[in-house]
């Protein structure tokens, strides 16, 4: 079970992102919350007329992102992240804007992305219905509340929309991290918010097919709506990250494949990845150890 003692500090900073941060990202201060957990970061930057602000909780909640998408009379919401302080710095950050939540959406079922929905009053977050009950099954489990205004939520139609003018499209991916990804992509900007099928700087979870995982990110690196990547966890990103995750889930599934234990995985997974941060995700692979 996820908690705050679990969850293992460090950061890491991929090639993507560091281009990024000299270009147009602006980081920041997220409002300080209440509480012992250091406060997040809020990384900014516009294309085509759109604001983005990308929340990244600290490390020792996994750097889980809530991204905020403002148009010029509504913001688009994704996902909520873990912990109430974090999901109380998302809450500040809508707040700053000083404008409405048109949309709110949470990208797929692990606790990490919806368990600060509460705390974020007066926000109805849609989602797919297949999420939603999954979302509802790991809620009732009883370790991480009912989010009602999750599971009280719309149901989101993949395919194009707009919101105040601008198009929007809704993706729907199956059986990758996840057994079910709401990727949101704004094609005039060249924007995709992809949330868990790319980690960035952070350790992967193990996914629950990686075949199927490597061949999504494969046919998203040859599609020409965007170049610019927002992420479940870690910093915004470009389409250059797609190559990056292919290889690191390769050496995932070779290393669950292969190595003769979870701890013998994960030493493996380590030494060809030393910068990245996030152990606790790695702490993972004993749960989807099958053998």
């Amino acid at each position: 079970m996820i908690s705050r003692r679990n969850l293992l500090k460090g950061t890491a900073l991929t090639l993507g992102a560091a281009s990024l941060l000299r270009t147009a990202l602006t980081p920041s201060a997220a409002l300080a919350q209440s509480g012992d957990m250091p406060p997040g970061t809020v990384h900014r930057f516009s294309k085509g007329g759109v604001g983005f602000h990308t929340y990244v909780s600290p490390a020792m909640t996994v750097n889980v992102t809530s991204h905020i998408v403002e148009f010029d009379d509504q913001l688009l919401l994704v996902d909520a992240t873990f912990m109430p302080p974090t999901a109380q710095e998302v809450s500040a950050l809508i707040a700053s804007t000083g404008k409405p939540v048109g949309q709110a959406i949470i990208s797929h079922e692990h606790p990490d992305h919806w368990g600060g929905a509460p705390m974020i009053d007066g926000v109805t977050f849609n989602t797919l219905p297949e999420i939603r009950e999954g979302l509802r099954a790991e809620a009732e489990g009883g370790q991480f509340g009912i989010p009602t205004n999750v599971l009280d939520g719309g149901d989101i139609a993949p395919g194009m929309t707009e919101m105040s003018g601008v198009p929007v499209e809704f993706r729907h991916y199956r059986d990758n991290e996840a057994p079910h990804m709401l990727v949101t992509v704004l094609p005039e900007q060249q924007v995709a918010i992809v949330q868990d099928l790319v980690y960035n700087g952070i350790f992967f979870a193990p996914g629950v097919n990686r075949t199927n995982w490597i061949t999504t990110l494969e046919e998203m690196r040859d599609d020409p709506a965007f170049e610019t990547l927002l992420v479940g966890h870690g910093l915004p990103t470009t389409r250059g990250e797609l190559d990056t995750a292919i290889a690191y889930i390769k050496v995932l599934d070779d290393a669950m494949t292969n190595a003769a234990t979870p701890d013998d995985a994960i030493a493996q997974i380590k030494a060809a990845y030393p910068g990245y941060s996030g152990d606790f995700l790695l702490s993972l692979i004993a749960e989807y150890w099958s053998r």
